[in-house]
């Protein structure tokens, strides 16, 4: 015999009223969102881990629902973004602004944007990922990414994060979004963007107007039952919709996916080192600024170049810039200011050899897997990934390897000029002190002087400056030609590539480069920078996966379309509604149950679906309980209002009724699903009649039941549950949204009979999980205290 054993854990008054709440099932933590628009995650003993505010102001928390492995949670807010949280840090993992329904002006706001959410996973293993191909191990043939801290200089942020890597999972898991004008949006793993479908396509009916309300997956993927509204009638429907291509192509789903998680996280290590390289060269323009700011401001624009190379011509300098070496410039502060920007550029040099080259080469290499997958289209056509879009993408990995090499190159010409310059400078500033100079650093070969006038040349930004410079402005070095580089605009110096083979060989056979996908030119990015090849790289890959032209609907297919429930309410049904459903394989069937606040006393409406090779067959049912349940044998046996509902588990469905008698008590009732599914009778479907008609049988329910399977909540006006029988808890919320009650089910009967359910309740209990810590917390959690929530 069941018995309803449950045990309270604690019970919290908090100070903003708490919205939406979904249990984990795999750690015992509980999320909660409020009417401010917070998501919060508390644990079973109501510590809280950590509070995230809304992304804007007036925006609320519409549907939330955890990823399988329970590190992560997807939140989906009024604004019709999704964002993915991880646990541990609360960190935005992955966001989505899937708004994208057009309403007319006069529609009711209240039918946009999220609905629901629901994170399935696919219960058999998935071959590929347990008996992975050795050559699907990319490291065979990829160098390893270094650390993004390994090359640091002073200007570096050192608390920059490494990208999260998201283990691939060896079940196939899709996170679906149900949207308020009839859209699923489908993403594998919470990651792969995997397409939209639209009910009313998915229907065959395209004058349709759809709101989705709650989606579920049969465990193989092969079929979806969604609950949704009709928006024209306001009724109730049910859709069982043919998804077998999900369940038939899931190890290319798995594949594809991989894939586009390598390539995300090599993207946001591009980022990463981008942010790297601006931070060493803003070090090296810090650094000149401070030496020679006051000299600079003190000349007229472009006077700088020419004040130092009147010198390197003539041997003297001007009177501003004798003060400026002698007296800001020692020979000291010289060898400092040399070593330390020629640090800088050689983090730039590694920087860009050792980590933008390893994440081109490695781009390149997963997006050529990836074109040789779309080169197999009865495999991977139903991806909906396009050969040309990939080629392109694998074009600006090159263009972008190209303008790296250019880099070093200028690099390279920089860091020689460079040192040039700074002994030319340091042999001045000793001459003009009138020291004697060791004769092999007074040497200054032609060639070297060539290279001294050249990056002085460059030494003045003029070309950027304005006329009217403002005095409190800080002078900015152009030195030579890096900084360009580095910009989000073209490039003003160019470099000369007049006599490089490789160019003059394609221009004197230019037949090579004829719908060519492994040769060809780089001219039309001559005048990019490194920041805009970055830029045209990221834009090319998101195109690769842009699925918003994606045909996901011609996949799928409406087995049937139940009209369930007739609108009661003048056009509030969704907003009545309690709604939960769930797929259970033992029994190879969809359940729903729902109730209508609008007509309480209706009790639970039932259904199911069993799915057969050929048919399926519907059962449907109302259930109502009544006072006879808590011994209550008057004749006049009246109905108990229904509050509110969850399956429990695949035995149990966990009701919250209103209690008959004292009007501050409620009641929990955990009902055994047998005793629904045995009682409830086949229904011959018919195109006209709703499915809950006048003539559904409804059954007193309440005899069926034995006395263990419910509690009588003291003092607590329930109004909401959640429930989870993979952690075996459950939250009670009160009628004002301000009190949650939290318990422990399944509890032995001896534990339980030591606990009363009054709010100042003593724990005796000798559970051997608990620390005495933890049995004063839970005792003394029953107290009403406000908590900031």
């Amino acid at each position: 015999m069941y018995h309803c054993g449950m045990r309270q854990v604690g019970e919290r008054h908090v100070a903003y009223k708490v919205d939406l709440m979904v249990w984990s099932n795999r750690l015992d933590l509980l999320a909660l969102s409020n009417f401010k628009g917070e998501v919060q995650i508390h644990r079973l003993h109501w510590q809280k881990v950590w509070n995230l505010p809304p992304p804007k102001e007036n925006v609320s928390v519409r549907a939330m629902a955890w990823r399988p492995d329970g590190k992560a949670l997807a939140i989906g807010y009024s604004s019709g973004a999704v964002y993915i949280v991880d646990i541990e840090d609360k960190e935005i993992l992955d966001k989505y602004d899937l708004e994208q329904e057009l309403t007319d002006e006069f529609d009711n706001t209240k039918q946009l944007g999220i609905t629901c959410i629901t994170w399935a996973v696919r219960a058999d293993m998935l071959e590929s990922a347990i008996d992975p191909n050795i050559y699907d191990d990319a490291s065979i043939f990829l160098q390893n990414l270094p650390s993004t801290g390994e090359y640091k200089t002073q200007g570096t942020d050192e608390n920059i994060k490494d990208f999260k890597e998201v283990p691939a999972p060896n079940q196939l898991n899709m996170l679906m979004v149900g949207y308020g004008t009839g859209y699923i949006y489908m993403n594998i793993f919470g990651r792969y963007p995997y397409g939209t479908i639209h009910l009313a396509q998915v229907a065959k009916d395209d004058l349709g107007e759809y709101k989705v309300l709650d989606i579920c997956m049969s465990e193989d993927f092969s079929f979806m039952q969604v609950l949704y509204i009709d928006r024209i009638t306001n009724n109730l429907l049910v859709s069982l919709i043919n998804t077998s291509v999900l369940s038939a192509f899931a190890e290319e789903m798995f594949i594809v996916a991989k894939k586009h998680s390598e390539i995300l996280r090599l993207t946001s290590y591009l980022d990463q080192t981008m942010i790297s390289i601006t931070e060493a060269w803003e070090h090296i323009l810090l650094e000149m600024d401070t030496k020679m700011a006051d000299y600079a401001a003190s000349v007229p624009v472009g006077g700088v170049s020419a004040d130092l190379l009147e010198l390197l011509m003539l041997g003297t300098p001007s009177d501003e810039l004798e003060l400026c070496l002698l007296q800001k410039l020692t020979v000291n502060d010289l060898k400092k200011l040399g070593n330390s920007i020629e640090l800088s550029y050689s983090t730039i040099q590694k920087l860009v050899l050792k980590q933008l080259n390893i994440v081109g080469q490695s781009l390149t290499y997963y997006l050529s897997e990836l074109r040789g997958l779309t080169r197999i289209p009865d495999r991977y056509k139903v991806m909906g990934i396009e050969e040309h879009t990939v080629t392109a993408a694998i074009r600006a990995c090159c263009a972008f390897l190209n303008k790296c090499l250019e880099l070093q190159q200028v690099i390279d010409t920089s860091m020689r000029n460079y040192k040039a310059f700074f002994r030319w400078l340091f042999v001045v500033i000793v001459r003009l002190l009138g020291e004697q100079t060791p004769s092999e650093i007074v040497k200054i070969t032609q060639q070297e002087l060539g290279h001294i006038a050249e990056f002085l040349y460059n030494f003045d930004n003029a070309q950027v400056e304005t006329g009217e410079s403002l005095p409190e402005k800080t002078v900015k070095f152009n030195l030579e030609r890096l900084g360009q580089y580095l910009e989000d605009q073209e490039l003003t110096i160019l470099p000369d590539d007049e006599d490089n083979p490789w160019h003059k060989f394609l221009r004197d056979n230019s037949c090579l480069l004829k719908d060519n996908d492994t040769i060809f030119s780089m001219t039309e990015f001559k005048r990019f920078s490194l920041v805009q090849q970055q830029n045209h790289l990221k834009k090319a890959i998101s195109q690769v996966f842009d699925v918003s032209k994606k045909e996901t609907g011609k996949y799928f297919s409406t087995i049937f379309n139940i009209k369930c429930y007739e609108d009661k309410s003048n056009g509030e049904l969704s907003e009545n509604l309690r709604i939960c459903q769930a797929y259970f394989g033992s029994e190879n069937s969809f359940m729903m149950a729902f109730v209508d606040s609008w007509n309480i006393n209706d009790g639970i409406h039932y259904m199911s679906i069993k799915i057969k090779e050929k048919s399926c067959s519907v059962t449907a049912m109302k259930y109502t309980f009544s006072t006879l349940m808590i011994g209550d044998k008057k004749p006049n046996d009246e109905n108990i209002p229904v509050l509110d509902l969850q399956f429990y588990s695949a035995e149990y469905l966990s009701v919250l009724t209103q209690h008959p008698g004292v009007e501050e008590n409620s009641i929990f009732i955990q009902v055994p699903i047998g005793i629904i599914q045995i009682n409830a009778a086949e229904i011959v479907l018919k195109p006209k009649l709703f499915l809950f008609n006048e003539k559904v049988i409804t059954k007193n329910i309440s005899p069926l039941i034995e006395t263990g399977v419910f509690k009588v909540l003291d003092k607590m006006d329930g109004f909401r549950i959640a429930v989870s029988g993979g952690r075996k808890v459950a939250v009670v919320l009160s009628k004002s949204h301000r009190k949650v009650r939290v318990f422990e089910m399944e509890i032995d009967g001896d534990d339980e009979e030591d606990e009363t359910l009054d709010t100042t309740s003593q724990s005796h209990s000798t559970n051997n999980d608990q620390s005495i810590s933890e049995k004063q917390n839970a005792s003394t959690a029953g107290a009403s205290t406000d908590v900031t929530f």
